[in-house]
């Protein structure tokens, strides 16, 4: 119940040069996509996905909107502050804490980009999921993000939670593909 968030292994901040953009027709059916991917399985422990687009394309604001929306971030912000936050952070808590109960689609989510720094990386190797967990890999060089899967690979298959893993990478045109 009084497990936190893995800081070490994952940045709730956006990469540095993040711009948020006006969604596109584009984004809003990746994030149906991606919806999609994240549930379609919650047993399975591990799944990946790449999300490409050209430089611009906001590839990278698709993947911050979405995780902020999965990890109920975007609910907490348009709550009143005081009371109501507590409320919903409480109630988060609680469900937390009931292992008996079955994960509802509502459910936040961890969510948070994978940093490219060697602490990072090692914590990695110990990650557990306190939850189901999205993992971001933004702005990461090809050989960080496979040192990154390989260090996440000897535990996959005892997470007792989801795990996906979104690649964000720049490609010439809009793709979603499944790894």
């Amino acid at each position: 119940m009084f497990e936190r968030f893995d800081r070490e292994a994952l940045s709730v901040e956006p990469p540095a040069g993040y711009q948020p953009g006006p969604p596109n027709a584009d984004q809003a059916a990746a994030w149906q996509w991606l919806q999609d991917w994240c549930f379609e399985d919650l047993k399975r422990p591990w799944a990946m996905a790449y999300l490409g687009g050209p430089l611009g394309s906001g590839r990278s604001h698709l993947a911050e909107a979405f995780s902020r929306h999965l990890d109920g971030d975007t609910l907490l912000q348009q709550l009143p502050h005081g009371w109501p936050r507590l409320r919903l952070r409480l109630a988060v808590k609680l469900t937390d804490s009931l292992p008996w109960r079955a994960r509802q689609p509502a459910d936040p989510w961890d969510c948070g980009f994978l940093p490219g720094s060697e602490v990072a990386l090692q914590a990695l190797s110990r990650f557990v999921p306190r939850r189901a967990t999205l993992m971001v890999a933004d702005e990461l060089s090809a050989p960080a993000v496979a040192e990154r899967i390989e260090a996440l690979a000897p535990r996959q298959a005892q997470y007792r939670q989801p795990v996906r893993l979104l690649i964000v990478e720049r490609r010439p045109a809009w793709s979603i593909t499944r790894a």
